[in-house]
């Protein structure tokens, strides 16, 4: 099936941002046609699936989000006349959810979570429930899938081809597809290049939780399948407030960007990342966090938690 409009996803800009008065390289994945990475991943997965005769016209598409994956997914779907199923939790953003809505897939919303406090499994059992109660609907299945993991190749190109001196890639992480992709085929071309894993202080990726997690796009409550083809070198966290400061620096600099860029752009200032050539990836737009990083009266209100939750987080590292 022809996908004219996601043809121009990808090939995204890459800028020289100057930070501290140093210079690094920011791929602007922001700019692609549904606001984020994520349309690499649904886009090329849908394809494929189409090409293989894996889904048809009739099937309808399921996953577990609460963010990108589900706008990108819901704006895919739409371009091919598919039915899209999203399931989310409570944490959905009401900008997210006017724009899932505004593409025409439906929402199913989980309230309670599981014994750990996690929706994510609450979301995924729910997802299965779907599957198991309907005929031709397909997961696609964003936490452990080699066809996301691949569809993040064209990413990784894209970064050797605009920064060929390339020495050191920051990611943020949350399903671990983009890392996993991104450093299996940087890694194969150039092996001694960096790959610098950006999680949230509140996710379990990489170790036990310390704080929360308020931003959709960064860290996860669950270890994600995709992980385990990831080659990461070095892991660095940030806490929720280090995302907002850091947003707001971006900001200044005409940057209206997500979450998991603020944290990337924390994360190097805080390794001081700019003694070799480095590139971040900023996966994705501002418009996503008006409901909370961006609005006002939110920071007013958790301002206190949050410079709480930072100093709690570092007496315990």
């Amino acid at each position: 099936m022809e996908l004219s409009i996601c043809k121009i996803i990808g090939n995204t800009p890459m800028i020289n941002l100057n930070v501290d008065g140093y210079t690094f390289m920011a791929k602007l994945e922001c700019l692609n046609i549904f606001g984020s990475m994520k349309d690499r991943a649904v886009s090329y997965v849908l394809n494929t699936l189409f090409e293989k005769g894996i889904i048809n016209q009739d099937t309808t598409i399921v996953e577990s989000s609460s963010g990108n994956f589900a706008i990108a997914l819901s704006g895919v779907c739409a371009t091919m006349n598919m039915k899209c199923i999203c399931v989310v939790d409570n944490n959905l953003t009401n900008i997210n959810k006017q724009i899932i809505k505004q593409f025409g897939s439906e929402i199913i919303q989980v309230d309670s979570p599981e014994k750990n406090q996690s929706y994510q499994e609450k979301r995924i059992e729910t997802v299965k429930q779907i599957l198991s109660s309907n005929i031709n609907t397909y997961w696609t299945n964003q936490y452990n899938n080699k066809l996301i993991q691949e569809s993040y190749f064209t990413l990784a190109e894209e970064i050797l081809n605009q920064c060929p001196q390339v020495e050191r890639i920051y990611v943020p992480v949350s399903t671990c597809g983009t890392i996993a992709g991104i450093s299996t085929w940087v890694k194969r071309f150039k092996p001694n290049v960096e790959i610098i894993a950006v999680d949230s202080y509140g996710s379990q990726i990489f170790g036990e939780r310390i704080g929360r997690n308020r931003f959709t796009g960064i860290g996860s409550r669950i270890k994600p399948g995709n992980l385990k083809n990831a080659i990461i070198d070095k892991v660095v966290r940030i806490s929720d407030y280090e995302c907002i400061k850091n947003c707001q620096y971006l900001l200044n600099l005409g940057l209206f960007v997500g979450a998991s860029s603020g944290a990337t752009l924390a994360a190097i200032r805080k390794t001081k990342g700019y003694d070799k050539t480095t590139v971040a990836i900023f996966p994705d737009r501002g418009d996503r966090y008006l409901d909370n990083l961006y609005n006002e009266t939110w920071i007013k209100e958790n301002y206190f938690k949050l410079l709480e939750e930072d100093k709690i987080v570092y007496d315990n590292i």
